[in-house]
């Protein structure tokens, strides 16, 4: 493995872990916060699936910053930013909404293996194409993509829609009422 690539890997590598810790933690910080605004921007506020996806947003967005300098000048460095947002984020969409429609309840057990199965899936499909070709034309895209996520979470974290992906196992939508 060339160096270039073995630095590709270590990267993404680390980046998995990372998202996996800072995830991890990052579930309980709203309430340790005591239920404050500036955590609302960054953490879960609720049960909702679309909430549990800032599991992925803070940790990868963080890391990717962080990690610039390391991979400076790697290949598709922002689409791989969003595609290991979006696809961590559809793998856990996707396989919660599947196995709950299959058995009618979550199960602890099996969301945390999503989170996981997300992570790594996110985290494979940077190396891949941090190893790719370059594309600007992709990387315009991504940037677009990068920007519209963020902007909906931060949106949608005060303003729900409400809808399925936005609801609470308790019918609730948005930050918890005091």
């Amino acid at each position: 493995m060339e160096l270039r690539s073995r630095r590709i890997l270590i990267f993404c590598c680390l980046g998995a872990f990372f998202t996996l810790l800072l995830g991890s933690l990052g579930h309980f910080v709203y309430s340790w916060s005591g239920g404050a605004e500036w955590a609302a921007w960054l953490f879960p506020v609720n049960e909702s699936v679309w909430e549990h996806l800032k599991l992925y947003i803070l940790p990868i967005t963080l890391y990717f910053a962080l990690g610039a300098y390391f991979l400076r000048g790697a290949n598709n460095y922002i689409a791989t930013l969003f595609f290991c947002l979006a696809l961590s984020a559809g793998v856990v969409t996707g396989g919660f909404y599947f196995y709950t429609s299959v058995v009618r309840h979550s199960i602890l057990a099996v969301d945390i293996l999503l989170f996981v199965s997300g992570t790594a899936a996110g985290w494979t499909a940077a190396y891949f194409l941090l190893n790719a070709q370059n594309s600007p034309l992709l990387a315009l895209f991504a940037l677009a993509g990068v920007i519209m996520i963020l902007i909906c979470f931060f949106t949608f974290t005060f303003s729900p829609p409400h809808t399925l992906l936005f609801r609470t196992p308790d019918g609730t939508f948005g930050i918890p009422a005091a």
